[in-house]
């Protein structure tokens, strides 16, 4: 796979980034404090710990780290990498970016400086969307560079996801073979675990916040263990490692770890019916724009016209439910905001389009009756036809002379009890507001379980997670 060429491009490149080493780094350094105010939280203790296993093991190291923001890269180097060992060039790593975000960067002067700060940081540049031929070689050859970093006893910095996580979350139910692939190529190599995230990191954005401050967590683990033969098995056992890190990180934060909402639709109830026939399909138009983006309108459209009644309160129920979950992270949609959400039903996905922050959803229940969908930003695995998931919901009929919203968190108050071996009855909960998003109280004390409510028509329903 590589040629000549290809090696001796390689090695140059490695020689120039151990001559420059030291300056490169100060850059990094100065660049985290002065330009960007970057505080890592006990860093020497933490490097210390990292170093006093990574020094038992002479040979490869892959570095996997979750995946946030444009720079982590260069977040992690820092909090792992102390300035001391910057002449140590085997222990470098080479980094692995995707080329499109950063080889084009700015006017003619900066997209080159920006060019020779990767080069000088080791950076195998990949190309990861594309099927078509050329795209398949770039990556295979950008593997093949990798690999050979490896067996040269070197260390190679990939991000297990394969890019940034848009809901903020690493999942460790969704692994991808590219971990398993290349311990497989290079077993006796350790896989350096790391989770590092800024408190103030809600979701995914550019960079993080100016004046950030994070902390780190990890794991040295083998590459490859003996009864392991296939690259998904590999990746399974390492995507459940950096899932452990992430729980030991949400320990100590102030965020919310659980957010998630639901909506459910009474599909016969009348109100339903002012602005589309249930029928024909047949649609206000500046009503339909005003809910539905260009993307959705499509999508809308091609459905047959009996089915178009549905489909459209699948993506009003969809929407609904992320913007519960958003608000339990703190992101607030002013009202009739619709527009600034986009819901695919076939993924089973709606983004936030003002900062491309992806959210799962599914639909729990589903009948000619009501339509009830969850929605998860972060905090657990909605699930799919194999795995069950980490969200509990529950939908019910609102008693004659009940009011909805007062049934609906009753409801969900013996819901959460019925689920729970450890609370004995509904009366040991309450409900409470807390920064705008509904939250229940146990002894007194706000839970993080991503609760929420909702009710139409005959219905009520609510969700929570169980992470």
């Amino acid at each position: 796979m590589l040629s000549e060429q290809d090696l001796g491009a390689l090695r140059r490149q490695a020689f120039w980034s151990a001559l420059l080493s030291y300056p490169v780094y100060a850059f990094i350094i100065a660049a985290c404090r002065l330009r960007f105010g970057y505080r890592f939280e006990d860093l020497k203790r933490f490097q210390r710990a990292v170093w006093k296993e990574l020094d038992a093991h002479p040979g490869p190291v892959i570095w996997a780290a979750n995946h946030l923001t444009l720079i982590d890269s260069f977040l992690v180097f820092r909090a792992v990498f102390p300035f001391s060992r910057a002449a140590q060039a085997r222990r470098i790593p080479w980094s692995t970016p995707e080329y499109r975000n950063y080889y084009h960067l700015g006017g003619f002067i900066k997209q080159r400086l920006v060019r020779l700060l990767l080069y000088l940081c080791r950076c195998i540049p990949f190309l990861r969307g594309g099927e078509d031929e050329a795209s398949v070689q770039w990556r295979e050859k950008a593997f093949a560079k990798c690999v050979w970093a490896l067996k040269q006893g070197g260390a190679v910095f990939v991000y297990p996801e394969a890019g940034r996580a848009r809901n903020g979350w690493f999942e460790r139910h969704r692994p991808k073979d590219f971990l398993g692939r290349m311990a497989l190529e290079a077993p006796e190599a350790k896989f350096l675990c790391v989770y590092l995230r800024g408190e103030a990191q809600a979701y995914t954005t550019a960079v993080p916040v100016h004046g950030e401050r994070f902390r780190m967590e990890f794991e040295l683990a083998p590459a490859v263990l003996p009864a392991e033969t296939s690259p998904r098995q590999i990746s399974q056992r390492l995507f459940g490692v950096l899932g452990g890190l992430q729980d030991r990180w949400w320990k100590r934060s102030g965020l919310r770890r659980n957010c998630g909402g639901n909506d459910v639709v009474d599909l016969k109830a009348p109100g339903l019916e002012e602005n589309i026939d249930p029928v024909t399909g047949e649609a206000d138009e500046e009503w339909l724009s005003r809910h539905l983006t260009p993307k959705e309108r499509a999508y809308w459209q091609a459905q047959p016209a009996q089915e178009r009644f549905k489909t459209f309160w699948k993506f009003f129920a969809a929407k609904e439910a992320a913007h519960k979950a958003l608000a339990q992270a703190g992101i607030v949609l002013p009202n009739g905001g619709f527009l600034l959400l986009e819901a695919d039903l076939f993924r089973r996905k709606v983004v936030y389009r003002p900062a491309d922050i992806q959210l799962d959803v599914a639909f729990a229940a589903e009948d000619a009756d009501k339509l009830h969908c969850v929605c998860v930003l972060r905090g657990g695995y909605i699930g799919d036809d194999e795995n069950p998931g980490d969200v509990l919901s529950t939908v019910a009929p609102v008693p004659q002379g009940r009011a909805a919203g007062e049934f609906a968190r009753e409801l969900c108050l013996s819901f959460i009890a019925e689920s729970s071996d450890e609370i004995s009855s509904p009366a040991a909960l309450a409900f409470a507001e807390e920064d705008g998003a509904p939250a229940v109280l146990r002894r007194g004390k706000a839970q993080d379980w991503g609760v929420s409510i909702s009710h139409s028509g005959r219905f009520a329903a609510c969700s929570f997670m169980i992470g």
